[in-house]
């Protein structure tokens, strides 16, 4: 699908250089995938703007385009085709059938993306367009990935396993949309409540063993001086999409083993949860011992409430942890090395190319 070229040196040219060396189809998806990035981008910059749980969002577009940036290289050396072994014939049956369910898939996709844009243009924003629009994304994407990596500059076919590992090195760009939109109605107010409820609890039963007075009416805790309901605190949606997404980030980009990312991923969720409790803690301390309404008081200096600055700072805290275990994730082993060192000619899925 890729032209002949003369040049075939190992390093790109550059990023135009590159597009110039692919076929028309190539570069007719890649120009197709970032037009679409700019309606996802518009249709989800009105939750950015105006929901603090979705405020992260605005880091999205940029990670998203580093990831490929960051990927480039290996990107452009595969549809040149400076590997010659991973070469191989794609007419046996099971690369039949993954043509089939990605053909099925794009358009399936384009189907999604195109009534999430129409539901966008005759509604506005809402939760149930920008949940189709991010998902037929995100379809798209991989779905052009699996079709553009059947061959190469020299029109050579790649088999099957590196076809699939060219794809899956798009998994965090294409689908990374779906943490920075909002969640179906329901499903959002479930998670939440199901959240403000565990939160409560907690934060209940530590005050109540430490010898605290309070008394637990639902959600919200009564105190000497007051009541606070914990959802002021937050029931952790912020830190839980926040930390989803910075943890996604950094196993797509500095870890190479499948396991290891979804190991990073459960530790930001755990993370964020606990976290979220110690700052239900603190605020629903600093609350008992200064009145219900002192944790929305602005701090002199700093000009944001004692709700906001825990908020921040639980969120900064769960990433500088997820940083730390970093150096743990990305410790090898010597037999594993030697045993996979020289069976795979291309990176891994999502590898780091630093």
């Amino acid at each position: 699908m890729a032209k002949p070229q003369n040049n075939t040196s190992d390093k790109p040219a550059g990023l135009w250089a590159d597009l110039q060396s692919f076929d028309a189809i190539t570069r007719f998806s890649i120009f197709l995938v970032v037009a679409m990035a700019g309606v996802v981008v518009f249709d989800q910059y009105f939750y950015w703007s105006t929901i603090p749980d979705y405020s992260f969002g605005y880091l999205v577009p940029m990670f998203a385009a580093y990831v490929v940036y960051d990927r480039w290289p290996k990107i452009s050396a595969y549809l040149r085709g400076d590997n010659d072994e991973a070469k191989g014939k794609t007419d046996n049956p099971l690369a039949w059938f993954f043509n089939v369910c990605f053909a099925l898939g794009l358009l399936a996709s384009l189907l999604v993306f195109l009534m999430g844009a129409l539901i966008r243009a005759g509604q506005g924003p809402s939760n149930q367009g920008s949940l189709a629009i991010a998902m037929g994304f995100g379809g798209i994407v991989i779905g052009f990935a699996y079709l553009i990596g059947q061959n190469d500059a020299k029109g050579r076919d790649y088999d099957l396993k590196h076809r699939l590992t060219f794809t899956l090195w798009f998994l965090f760009p294409a689908w990374v949309w779906l943490i920075s939109a909002p969640m179906v109605m329901y499903l959002d107010s479930t998670v939440k409540l199901y959240l403000l409820e565990w939160v409560t609890i907690i934060v209940y039963h530590v005050f109540d063993f430490l010898g605290f007075s309070l008394v637990r009416e639902g959600n919200v805790l009564l105190m000497p001086k007051g009541k606070v309901g914990v959802a002021d605190a937050c029931s952790g949606i912020r830190s839980l999409t926040g930390c989803i997404f910075a943890g996604t980030f950094l196993a797509s980009v500095f870890l190479d083993k499948f396991w290891k990312k979804v190991l990073l991923f459960v530790a930001a969720c755990v993370l964020a949860f606990i976290m979220n409790i110690f700052r239900s803690l603190f605020l629903t301390g600093w609350a008992y011992h200064y009145g219900a309404g002192a944790i929305d008081e602005e701090v002199p200096m700093i000009g944001m409430s004692v709700h906001d600055i825990a908020g921040f700072s639980v969120l900064g805290l769960t990433v500088v942890f997820l940083l730390a275990l970093l150096p743990i994730f990305t410790i090898t082993f010597e037999d594993e090395d030697e045993e996979h060192g020289d069976d795979n000619p291309l990176p891994d899925p999502e590898a780091a190319t630093h």
